[in-house]
């Protein structure tokens, strides 16, 4: 059949495939150009890129292929991407019959006078019926890129193409050799420049930005010689996110130092090519996210560092049959200012003759802008929660009891919360939540609660089985001192059976003395206690010298009372003073290490001194707490 290809008896089979052409979002993906040459008549392009206009909407056929400019393009058509099964052929396309059911297509044409034209978006990694009066040359630019694998819909034609390395020709026969009966050659279409659809030939070459109709027999995931996958690579990129989960890796063996900390993620290949491969990445777009491989290293448990991933870089050859892993790492050094994501753009080349795209992001931060939409908050404002590793504790046994390294490490949490004008309040429990709003338009607000009375005014920021809930941080390792002020004790200044109180500075040494609770006592609580110092680089912050964490005798977390036991009413008089200094050379945003020092008076005769490690993360930089001073 020579013409119009839509007339050829497959046209309607053709129809059919619009719900292969799977339309994913581009998600913080990088620009790139993507070459097209058609040849005067009929084309089958396999777009790789999405050009976007200003809010990320794709753009109209006639911008992508410039018809103003390549006045030969005449027609442009696309299986439409919603296209149901209902009307199809089988298995033997060439020997069906019909008329062309043009509901099942999209479609621009250069002469319209019946308004017939409804192509009105070109998206990327789909494929294109391209007729031109002439053999032309052009670039699609500014084209986002993403990573794509084919969704194959079984026992259906798929109308798809695929990134070909040029270098070496790939025939048919190599390409899909590995794909078995699955992709039979026998039923793989390929587009004459006269509109007829015929066969490939087993040792033609494979055309890199082409679209064939290829026939999927059962379930398939192939998409060539050498298959590639990640974690989460359905959005299209490899996003190591914020850096709140790098780790230290050190230098190339037999080094010990560390030689930075890297978020690391892993990609994976699955090489059916027949011989061994070399995959190589290189740079299109320089986002300015710095990569290295990194390698485990089994005798140690620890990551090491490999070559740095700069423009071009050359992996380790990946055998036959098995799957193999690209392990890379992300620097955690992210002083960027802005933007606060950063995205590299990779063309992935397996060696095995197909490639990809490669969107490489990372962020400065873990956390989300802030609501008024101001990403560049003071770097201590907000919630802040710290894991301490306890390693050395004031020996009880030995003379002099000093501090002895500890026989294992004890993990102690650690909540904070930073006020925009620099004043840190220690804490043992948060909820997140947010603002409630009626109306879509308007945006929940983020909202830190410390006071349980205040949460029925919120809802909970995380969706639970259909239910809003709160996020809720606490910490078991200390708790906040019992409130001594005459609004919350003014039942027990009141009790007549203890005249001799007169004002809350006397509670104090009152409990200390008394053998028995006394039942006016009110049981009220703190929920945040002052610090001194601030939270920052080089900064420290401490418990008052004058106003320690005080458990009294009666304290609720007093670990030496005990309900039902006539001799333990009442424990000892407990106080902590803690002191957090954080190191001056602080490399990762929104984390920040350092000392931590708490005393403990009461325990034992003399005081208990606890000494280790504090790793603190920034959760929130929500500056106010509700249901606190």
């Amino acid at each position: 059949m020579n013409g119009n290809p839509f007339h050829h008896p497959l046209s309607r089979l053709l129809a059919l495939f619009g719900a292969l052409a799977l339309v994913v979002p581009l998600l913080h993906a990088q620009e790139t150009t993507q070459q097209i040459s058609l040849v005067a008549g009929w084309n089958a392009v396999w777009l790789e890129v999405e050009p976007q206009d200003a809010t990320g909407q794709p753009l109209p056929p006639t911008s992508v292929f410039n018809t103003s400019v390549n006045t030969a393009i005449t027609v442009i058509a696309s299986p439409k991407p919603l296209t149901g099964l209902a009307e199809f052929f089988g298995d033997a396309p060439a020997s069906e019959s019909g008329t062309f059911n043009s509901d099942g297509w999209e479609q621009w044409l250069k002469v319209d006078p019946a308004g017939a034209s409804d192509l009105v978006m070109t998206t990327g990694n789909r494929g294109y019926l391209i007729k031109s009066d002439s053999a032309i040359t052009f670039d699609v630019v500014n084209g986002k890129a993403r990573f794509f694998r084919p969704k194959w819909t079984p026992d259906r034609y798929n109308l798809v193409g695929f990134g070909i390395d040029g270098a070496v020709p790939l025939s048919f026969s190599d390409f899909f050799a590995s794909a078995g009966t699955t992709h039979p050659l026998t039923k793989i279409y390929t587009l004459a420049a006269g509109g007829a659809w015929a066969p490939v030939t087993a040792g033609s070459n494979i055309t890199d930005g082409q679209a064939y109709w290829i026939f999927s027999a059962g379930p398939s995931d192939f998409m060539g010689p050498v298959s590639v996958d990640f974690d989460n690579a359905i959005t299209g990129r490899l996003n190591f996110g914020g850096p709140d989960d790098a780790v230290a890796v050190l230098g190339p063996s037999p080094a010990t130092t560390v030689a930075g900390n890297y978020d690391i993620k892993e990609i994976t290949f699955t090489n059916r090519r027949g011989s061994a491969v070399t995959p190589s990445l290189t740079r299109l777009v320089d986002g300015q996210v710095i990569l290295a491989e990194v390698s485990p290293d089994p005798t140690i448990l620890a990551q090491r560092k490999g070559g740095d991933v700069g423009a071009s870089y050359t992996t380790s050859e990946m055998p036959v049959g098995v799957s193999s892993f690209l392990s890379l790492g992300a620097s955690a050094s992210r002083q960027w200012a802005a933007p606060a994501e950063r995205s590299n753009l990779y063309r992935l080349n397996t060696g095995g003759g197909n490639r990809v795209y490669l969107p490489v992001s990372a962020s400065n931060s873990s956390l989300p802008a802030l609501p008024n939409g101001n990403a560049t908050a003071s770097t201590s404002v907000g919630l802040w929660v710290g894991e301490v590793s306890i390693d050395a504790v004031t020996s009880s046994v030995e003379n002099g009891e000093p501090i002895r390294p500890s026989a294992g490490s004890a993990p102690i949490r650690v909540i904070l919360h930073s006020k925009a004008n620099g004043d840190v309040r220690l804490l043992s429990q948060v909820t997140v939540m947010q603002t409630k709003t009626a109306d879509p338009e308007v945006a929940p607000v983020p909202v830190l609660v410390v006071d349980p009375a205040r949460i029925p005014f919120f809802e909970g920021a995380k969706e639970r089985n259909g239910k809003r809930v709160g996020l809720r941080i606490q910490t078991v390792a200390y708790d906040m001192p019992r409130k001594f002020d005459a609004a919350n004790q003014a039942a027990l200044l009141a009790d007549p059976a203890y005249p001799e109180l007169v004002d809350e500075a006397g509670i104090a040494a009152f409990l200390d003395g008394r053998s028995a609770r006394p039942p006016s006592l009110q049981e009220k609580y703190h929920l945040t206690w002052p610090l001194t110092g601030e939270v920052g680089s080089g900064k420290s912050v401490s418990t008052p010298v004058a106003a320690p964490l005080t458990l009294d005798p009666f304290h609720r977390s007093n670990p030496f009372r005990h309900a039902y036991h006539e001799q333990h009413v009442r424990g000892p008089n407990i106080t902590r003073s803690m002191q957090i200094v954080f190191d001056s050379d602080q490399t990762i945003p929104n984390r920040l290490s350092g000392t931590f020092t708490d005393s403990l008076q009461g325990l034992t005769q003399t005081n208990i001194l606890l000494t280790g490690r504090i790793e603190m993360r920034r959760v929130s930089t929500v500056a106010t707490l509700e249901g606190a001073p």
